[in-house]
């Protein structure tokens, strides 16, 4: 074990100094989305794809949605994810249109960071991240309800968020750097951190049942098992949800962690829950669009309150994506994440998945 001395190595208060993440979106800036979105339409409209873009399973591409000044800017952001401090703000996103022409602009930019990996078994490429009112149900997911969620990272390479609306109150983002936080425990409690290094069993998000039967139809294992930590070439990977982690303890015939295994886990909930030292905090903005490294950074939210009127009721855009300057995975991430190739398209529901009728 080794620290890692890299820009996603931050602390709150760096973040907060550091304004270089954020970039605000010029009227010209506005004027290409809308512009790219009309070209778009047409360019549907031409090749009978007009059933695919209301499925939500195509989205524009580089080719068909042409930002001159607005795409390299982009393609540095896609370049900063990987190289800087793993999280970039675009703020000022159009608004003035439908949802689902935003949703058609947001997927325009996402086209110049990377490619949108699918988020259901039905092959969406955005989901809306919005209160749907299952935040009593025991599957509930957590893009369907108003409650806080654990500090976790997304199954993909990098996550993106528009902000559409935002609630009455709550809601706060949550981000934290898991590498700062290695760094942390290699100086001031190193044999928890090399406990992070060996396999945890994890349950697989519950894309379809909550118990882990997902990988009936499958020749998937019920469980997959990887370290929090893992390195490959000199670089660092975090793949944490404990959430999913204390699941699969439900499950019959996994090996039931140690007392020094649960330790470490709790202390490193503790270091990501400092909000003094290294959980950083904002509130999405009307028109915010974000993009996190997952293997650098863990994100979450808080529990929110949405208001009686539509424009007070939360409601962002995801999109899981797979980009071509990824960085080299260790070879326990490969059941998790099929390929751990650098550049590789990876991430999202995993194709076993999509299969189960």
């Amino acid at each position: 074990m080794h620290s890692f001395n890299c820009a996603a190595a931050w602390t709150v208060s760096q973040l907060e100094e550091d304004t270089s993440w954020i970039h605000v979106l010029s009227e010209p800036h506005q004027n290409e989305l809308k512009n790219a979105l009309l070209q778009f339409k047409e360019s549907v409209a031409t090749n009978g794809l007009a059933q695919k873009v209301r499925e939500g399973t195509l989205l524009p591409s580089k080719d068909n949605f042409i930002l001159p000044t607005l795409g390299p800017l982009l393609e540095q952001a896609q370049l900063d994810l990987e190289e800087g401090c793993g999280v970039v703000l675009f703020q000022n996103f159009p608004l003035d249109c439908s949802e689902d022409d935003s949703r058609l602009m947001y997927g325009g930019m996402l086209s110049y960071i990377g490619t949108p990996q699918p988020q259901t078994v039905m092959g969406e490429l955005l989901q809306p991240i919005q209160d749907e009112g299952q935040a009593n149900l025991y599957e509930r997911r957590g893009s369907k309800h108003h409650l806080g969620l654990p500090v976790h990272n997304d199954g993909c390479d990098v996550v993106g968020f528009l902000c559409r609306r935002t609630p009455l109150s709550g809601g706060e983002t949550i981000l934290a750097s898991a590498v700062a936080i290695h760094n942390e425990m290699l100086r001031t409690c190193p044999d928890q951190l090399t406990i992070l290094y060996q396999d945890f069993a994890n349950a697989w998000q519950d894309y379809m049942y909550p118990e882990g039967r997902n990988t009936e139809a499958t020749t998937l294992p019920r469980t997959w098992s990887a370290p929090v930590f893992s390195e490959r070439d000199g670089e660092i990977c975090c793949r944490y949800s404990r959430f999913y982690t204390d699941r699969a303890q439900n499950f019959p015939g996994v090996a039931q962690m140690s007392e020094s295994q649960i330790d470490a886990l709790d202390t490193f909930d503790r270091y990501i829950n400092d909000k003094e030292n290294w959980q950083y905090r904002r509130h999405f903005q009307e028109g915010d669009v974000m993009f996190v490294n997952n293997h650098v950074l863990l994100h979450s939210r808080t529990e929110f309150i949405n208001g009686e009127e539509l424009h007070n009721q939360r409601q962002l855009y995801r999109a899981w994506m797979a980009v071509p300057n990824s960085r080299p995975l260790a070879e326990s991430m490969k059941v998790f994440f099929g390929n751990v190739e650098p550049g590789s398209q990876r991430g999202g529901v995993k194709k076993e998945f999509m299969t189960v009728s």
